[in-house]
């Protein structure tokens, strides 16, 4: 049996910028209005989008478009370079790139190069946008910040991370915008128009699945005549160019070049007509599109697959790569918490952060967030192991407990590590160096387990002590505490019916892995007790226990246990030792 010869390295190198999957063919093909990608990782979302944004702003000249998502600290850190890295990315045989900047575009600029036509109106904030040689220009809006949207008339709408946005912020602040337009504009199919990406919401993490509403407007007859349109177009500019190929290689016989000038000349006026057409049925189109991670096992190739089912949890795998949404857990530990009343995302000052560039390197510090407060201590609950969480809160004169960031590493990382983070956030300020540390004291620890804990706080104080913060260990002397306490007072904080009760309030922006982690911790009732389910912390790898496992939230529990067990009715904590609440 013969084997296939190897490519040639540009050969494949040509494949791998040319090769279309079934979900970016649909995408291409389809190219509606209001464009809705749900995907699973590595089906080439981000690759899908940077055509759609080219392919938007040169067919607007002079407009503004929207590139949302709910933070700038993304945009400014993570999303808006990976789009710039596909603008420049070299692309087959000539290795060019999509676009040049300098020529195509720029980032970043108040003074554009000399060739670039001007917009249509003023660029607001130079310092966020990103400007082509037409005009053109993308500004970008974070939807916790509704003023960065105010005064601008978008043509069109991209939205990163769909499940990280509150649709209801989006429609009331960022819909709106989508207004005005020449009258050129306006004949344009993606004029009014949205283009979203994001992964499956894992509604059992509190991600907001609102963009699967756009399911429901999808009309299917017209998504199938677009296709019947989209690929006669095709076929008639595929013909056209397959004509002037042959003329180039006819030499000098005239009455082959007639006929194929005449031939050119049918088809561009068929062209012309099928185009107005197609535009006509795009711009009243949406299409949501669904994909996992299998559309692209044919570039991916089965090795991809076996190692994310060796890394990941079958639940991760069936949400990551299968692109199938989680519900809720029912039985959770954190009874009674939810996104609405227990966590906030009005997290930073921007007055500083907006003097950013986008071309600045931006690291977030303590010194950025709205509700830090320098003056007051810095109080930490510590899960250590092998797996160690912290999480950093303050209290406030309004009876609030504000867990503003959240820290974790896994060996062979261990304390000296956890110092180090602590400090590169909250320590090169220099004005806040106190810290009141609370750990666990539970009463399922073996006698050796407890000292072990206690050791391994020592080493952490040790550590930020060398970092020059003074630390007070505040569980040094504190009781054994059982899992029904733990359950019982959390219950009573986050019900919130009581004056004296603090309230829980978790940063959902510094601390997304404890918030998804509260979502999956569960109750464990077996043997007539009440404890936290934590099964998945020898189940779940430990590179992604730190949003699936019930580590940060049990490090969360000894902080709230540590400050407010006071507050828990006399009955309760004298309640005696159960030898259920033990593990042999």
């Amino acid at each position: 049996m013969s084997k296939v010869p190897l490519e040639t390295e540009a050969k494949q190198k040509e494949f791998n910028e040319i090769y279309n999957n079934l979900m970016q063919i649909k995408a291409n093909v389809i190219d509606a209005n209001t464009m809705i990608i749900k995907g699973g990782r590595a089906i080439g979302k981000t690759t899908s989008l940077a055509p759609r944004l080219t392919r938007v702003a040169y067919d607007m000249p002079g407009e503004l478009s929207f590139f949302a998502h709910k933070t700038y600290i993304a945009l400014l850190s993570n999303i808006i370079p990976n789009l710039i890295a596909e603008f420049r990315r070299p692309q087959g045989d000539s290795q060019k790139p999509m676009l040049r900047e300098g020529i195509d575009f720029v980032i970043g600029k108040k003074i554009l190069p000399d060739h670039f036509l001007k917009p249509r109106f003023p660029v607001e904030v130079p310092q966020h946008s990103l400007i082509f040689s037409n005009g053109h220009h993308i500004r970008l809006v974070a939807s916790d910040q509704p003023e960065s949207a105010a005064g601008g008339n978008a043509v069109h709408i991209f939205i990163e991370e769909m499940k990280h946005n509150k649709g209801d912020r989006l429609k009331t602040r960022l819909f709106p915008t989508l207004r005005g337009g020449t009258i050129q504009s306006r004949k344009s199919h993606y004029y009014e128009g949205i283009t979203g990406i994001s992964d499956a919401a894992r509604v059992d993490l509190g991600e907001d699945d609102w963009f699967e509403e756009y399911k429901e407007h999808v009309n299917e007859e017209l998504i199938q005549e677009i296709v019947t349109a989209s690929l006669h177009v095709n076929k008639l500019i595929f013909e056209n160019e397959t004509y002037k190929n042959e003329i180039k290689a006819t030499g000098k016989d005239q009455n082959c070049i007639s006929t194929l000038n005449k031939k050119i000349t049918k088809n561009a006026k068929n062209l012309q007509r099928w185009q107005l057409i197609l535009r006509d049925m795009r711009k009243t189109a949406t299409y949501f599109l669904e994909a996992s991670t299998f559309v692209n096992k044919d570039f991916l190739g089965i090795n991809f697959f076996r190692t994310q089912l060796k890394v990941l949890t079958m639940d991760e795998f069936m949400v990551a790569i299968g692109n199938i949404t989680r519900k809720a857990v029912k039985d959770m530990f954190f009874s009674g918490f939810n996104n609405i009343t227990h966590c906030f995302d009005d997290s930073y000052k921007y007055t500083n952060i907006m003097q950013f560039n986008i071309q600045d390197t931006f690291k977030l510090t303590a010194d950025y967030l709205k509700y830090y407060d320098p003056k007051k201590p810095l109080l930490l609950g510590y899960d250590p192991g092998h797996f160690s969480s912290i999480v950093v809160g303050q209290e406030n004169s309004k009876n609030e407990l504000r867990i503003i960031k959240e820290f974790y590493c896994w060996i062979p990382k261990q304390q000296g590590d956890l110092a180090r983070m602590i400090f590169e956030f909250f320590g090169l300020s220099k004005k806040n160096k106190n810290i009141k540390l609370y750990y666990d004291r539970a009463g399922n620890k073996r006698k050796f387990e407890q000292e072990k804990v206690t050791t391994d706080a020592r080493l952490l104080r040790k550590e930020l002590v060398d970092y020059g913060f003074s630390v007070e260990m505040k569980s040094e002397k504190q009781r054994t505490i059982f899992y029904y306490e733990h359950f019982k007072l959390l219950n009573m904080i986050l019900a919130e019916k009581m004056r004296s009760f603090p309230k829980l309030r978790v940063d959902e922006n510094t601390c997304p892995k404890l918030k998804s982690a509260i979502f999956t911790t569960s109750v464990d009732r077996s043997d007539g007790k009440v404890a936290m389910d934590k099964k998945s912390e020898r189940l779940v790898p430990i590179h992604l226990q730190a949003g699936l496992t019930p580590q940060l939230p049990s490090a969360l529990t000894y902080l709230i246990f540590g400050l407010y067990s006071n507050l828990l009715p006399r009955e309760i904590s004298n309640m005696p030792d159960m030898p259920t609440n033990f593990t042999g």
